[in-house]
């Protein structure tokens, strides 16, 4: 069944939470997505959801075959382990903790884990369904009858978790499979979505269009309308064909437990998502438009004036002879028009020899692109497989031809990682944030790295590098 997949991954717009902790993983060929939410403040947030994306993510693609239920619950019993036993080395990272809400769809089987308060919805014939139950203290009570669903509006401000991965050595991992359809859609999202939206929004939004890019997108306008609190992400995933614009029903049904309706009973149920479909086909228009204006050719025009009594009377091999020495010859505007053409000829001639060697250099350089690729791809399957040091050698082998290849220099620091080479690792990451910054999890790998290395000054500054980036 294919995948399509849309996301969004944002600060929000507290200034008070200057760093984005949430992670996510979006992985369609091999059915996998995943919401991270981390806690346990700015030093540590980030890098415990980074942990849990990266474990679950080598832990998972290197099954082969179909993955089973039980394999995606030891994946993320994996994330908890390395996470806890990160927090238990570091004293900076003592209270380091992230929620994970995941799905992995594989043909008609959804299976979903979770762990915290980060949920998954999902939306089958124009029903939402809530997939996940909330690991709150209130949640707890609530599902155990001890209080009710209008005593726990009251408590809005009690959300706190009281399980998410790194808290302890194990972890009680939820797990639940469903049957899909085509066109079912499912959301993952931390709570700085769901607890500004109802859920006859999600519903409305999950239903409005066959796009899950332009559903994801659409999400983040409305929580920013509200306020983006707090760090927001979603992940929109639908299978196979989405069928004709289906009507909203409603509520959330959950056979597991509450809607969670009380988070949303003070919003607004009516809302307007900014289009912008009809501002981009008008720009396309009339991107079109001054193409069309815009001449495809240079017009030369060459005028050349002569007398009347302009008369050849003699043309011998000397050129010709004119009857009068202040008449204008004829044959000198034939000479300006035969040298004008000529340059034009050269011109042409010569613009053609440069095209043709641009031509020549884009595609040797894009050979030499997809010769790295190719090689960068054989290298990461090496990685996969656990095979470290052949790894580590195919991706020095990039780098001695390609230096300034940020993708290389991370991998080969990955490579070294899993071979406890954590100072050269770091520095490989270092390398791969200097060349490419917007790679954020090379400044969080560099730092664990360091650390684990002994060097601390340095993990700090990966730490501080990793937050200026995120705020530009």
């Amino acid at each position: 069944m294919e995948l399509k997949v849309g996301v969004v991954c944002d600060r929000g717009l507290n200034p008070r939470r200057p760093v984005n902790q949430d992670r996510f993983l979006a992985i369609p060929e091999h059915g996998l997505f995943a919401v991270f939410d981390g806690v346990g403040g700015q030093k540590a947030g980030e890098v415990a959801s980074q942990t849990a994306a990266d474990t679950i993510e080598e832990a998972l693609e290197h099954n082969s075959g179909s993955l089973s239920p039980e394999s995606v619950r030891r994946a993320v019993e994996f994330a908890n382990r390395d996470i806890y036993e990160l927090a238990d080395s570091n004293p900076s990272y003592k209270t380091m903790a992230t929620t994970v809400a995941l799905l992995q769809i594989d043909g008609n089987r959804a299976t979903i884990a979770h762990v915290g308060d980060s949920r998954v919805y999902r939306l089958e014939k124009g029903k939402l369904y809530r997939e996940t139950i909330d690991h709150t203290d209130l949640d707890d009570a609530l599902r155990a009858g001890v209080i009710t669903e209008e005593q726990a509006a009251g408590f809005e401000e009690s959300h706190v978790i009281n399980r998410a991965l790194g808290m302890g050595p194990q972890v009680d991992v939820e797990l639940k499979t469903v049957k899909i359809h085509e066109g079912s859609k499912f959301l993952l999202c931390s709570d700085g979505v769901y607890r500004l939206l109802t859920d006859d929004e999600i519903t409305s939004l999950l239903a409005q269009t066959a796009d899950p890019q332009k559903i994801a997108g659409d999400i983040k306008a409305l929580v920013y309308s509200r306020g983006a609190d707090d760090n927001l992400t979603a992940v929109v995933v639908q299978a196979g064909r989405a069928g004709a614009r289906t009507r909203a029903r409603g509520a959330a049904a959950s056979g597991t437990g509450p809607s969670g309706g009380r988070k949303e009973s003070n919003q607004k149920s009516g809302f307007v998502v900014p289009d912008v479909d009809a501002r981009m086909a008008e720009e396309s228009a009339k991107g079109r438009r001054d193409q069309e204006a815009f001449p495809s050719r240079i017009r030369v025009d060459l005028q050349g004036q002569a007398t009347a009594a302009e008369t050849v009377v003699d043309a011998g091999r000397h050129g010709a002879i004119y009857e009068s020495a202040d008449q204008k010859p004829r044959t000198s505007v034939y000479i300006i028009y035969c040298l004008v053409g000529l340059a034009l000829l050269l011109a042409a001639f010569y613009a053609g020899l440069k095209v043709s060697d641009w031509k020549l250099k884009s595609r040797a350089a894009a050979a030499a692109k997809d010769r790295a690729a190719d090689a960068l791809e054989a290298a990461r399957a090496q990685f996969q497989r656990g095979d470290y040091p052949t790894a580590a050698a195919a991706f020095s082998t990039i780098l001695q031809q390609q230096p300034q290849n940020a993708q290389a220099h991370y991998w080969l620091g990955r490579s070294e990682l899993g071979q406890r080479q954590f100072a050269d690792a770091a520095r490989n990451f270092e390398q791969a944030a200097t060349l490419q910054p917007d790679m954020t999890n090379a400044f969080v790998e560099a730092a664990g790295a360091y650390e684990a290395a002994g060097n601390r000054t340095r993990a700090v500054e990966m730490l501080q590098r990793y937050k200026e980036e995120l705020s530009h």
